[in-house]
């Protein structure tokens, strides 16, 4: 029992109208010693707690003690109000496991209530007088089956009662990548990339690559003419050489650049003779 007051505590202990305060007289003395200053102890009866008019967020610790359990919840309501944030509430209480009558009030019941009455309950294990040997041997006096009572402990939230927040609704701003206005930034002038040279229309026949490459630059066993043509030599009037040798199968299996393209298949070795159109480059 000690353990839950500290020296310096303000303490308040509440009991039940039917218990005489010679009964609890030993609990008190123990509690007295433990906080070390009288004048923060303050007693009062279950009856008369809300006459001693004390103000809200007073008390460190407020213990309360019941002969039989109790089913009015404005002590709770109460004890929230006059507890500090984080304070805490002791309950001694006689608590069944069970409903046996519907006037009884069983244990998980009161920590129900506690909840509904804005309490924090950290630990809802049922534990009697037996795991507190010292209240329980301070409140003999108070019980006649102290095996029975259960030792209830609750806080008040870290927060105020009747305390708010203000809550922002308003909408956030897309992160938008922008310029500083002050920043002067020097544009490129796209015109002033190009220079005459650039401008000039190239010829058609610089540009011809060889089929098989795709590169300015003639194969071995060039039959295309790009060869000749970039030896400045005129290819052989009429004669072309395949440099795949699938061009007599037929346009399934010839090249895009083949100069066979739209005849018909042919024999190996027979000689062709490609029409001049054929054989002129287009401009």
């Amino acid at each position: 029992m000690t353990s839950l007051v500290d020296e310096g505590n303000e303490v308040l202990v509440m009991s039940g109208n039917d218990i005489s305060s010679d009964d609890t007289a030993e609990f008190i003395a123990m509690i007295k010693q433990r906080i070390r200053d009288p004048d923060k102890l303050h007693i009062a009866s279950l009856s008369n707690v809300k006459n001693e008019s004390h103000g809200a967020s007073t008390f460190d610790v407020v213990i309360v003690i019941f002969k039989q359990p109790y089913t009015n919840k404005d002590f709770l309501t109460e004890a929230l109000r006059i507890l500090k944030p984080n304070g805490l509430l002791v309950i001694y209480e006689p608590l069944s496991v069970d409903k046996k009558l519907e006037t009884v009030l069983t244990y998980s019941e009161r920590i129900s209530r506690l909840k509904l009455s804005g309490f924090k309950v950290k630990d809802t294990e049922r534990k009697n007088l037996d795991e507190d040997l010292e209240s329980k041997n301070l409140l003999l006096k108070v019980y006649s089956n102290v095996e029975e009572v259960c030792k209830v402990l609750a806080n008040k939230p870290s927060f105020e009662v009747g305390s708010s927040a203000p809550l922002s609704f308003a909408k956030k701003q897309p992160n938008i990548w922008k310029l500083d206005d002050s920043v002067e930034e020097d544009l490129i002038d796209e015109d002033e990339l190009l220079d005459e040279s650039d401008l000039i229309k190239p010829d058609a026949s610089s540009l011809r690559v060889c089929a098989t490459t795709g590169k300015r630059k003639a194969c071995k066993d060039c039959s295309c003419g790009l060869a000749e043509e970039l030896s400045d030599k005129a290819a052989p009037e009429g004669t072309v050489k395949s440099s795949c040798g699938n061009c007599y199968l037929g346009d399934a299996f010839r090249c895009a650049s083949c100069p066979y393209l739209g005849m018909p298949a042919f024999k190996p070795g027979e000689k062709v003779l490609l029409p001049e159109n054929q054989l002129t480059v287009d401009s």
